[in-house]
């Protein structure tokens, strides 16, 4: 699937995302700092991915695990930081809750900071860190 926003594109096409760049921007993560070429390698294989691309280049990443029966977990949201305040967050975050074998399942995430985010699109804190988002059905 594909989306465009502005002169940005949003792309569910794993084949494209270049490994090397998803773990320069982990790298610089306080979830995933230490997370090798290989595991990362691995979790986009088993994972529903999303790349953000200015042009050809990847400035953002996220991936969704899910059963796509009950629940599905929204993890490695990233978005470069020469790129941010342009909206990708948000977008990349509807982009997922619009993927139709996400939008009537449970979702959950953990952040430290980005509760604003979430919250702005029906998830709901449920401790200091994990928030949960019940189907639109």
């Amino acid at each position: 699937m594909k989306w465009k926003f502005g002169e940005y594109t949003f792309d569910t096409d794993k084949s494209i995302i270049p490994i090397d760049r998803v773990k320069e921007f982990l790298s610089k993560s306080y979830w995933a700092a230490d997370r090798t070429v290989e595991q990362i390698e691995k979790s986009v294989e088993g994972s529903f991915c999303y790349g953000v691309y200015h042009g050809k280049e990847l400035v953002g990443f996220a991936r969704v695990v899910s059963d796509y029966a009950t629940m599905f977990y929204v993890c490695d949201v990233y978005i470069h930081e020469s790129h941010r305040k342009n909206g990708l967050g948000k977008k990349l975050i509807k982009c997922i809750l619009e993927t139709e074998e996400f939008k009537n399942i449970k979702g959950i995430l953990a952040t430290n900071d980005a509760h604003g985010l979430y919250e702005r699109f029906g998830f709901k804190r449920v401790n200091s860190r994990y928030m949960a988002r019940t189907p639109q059905i």
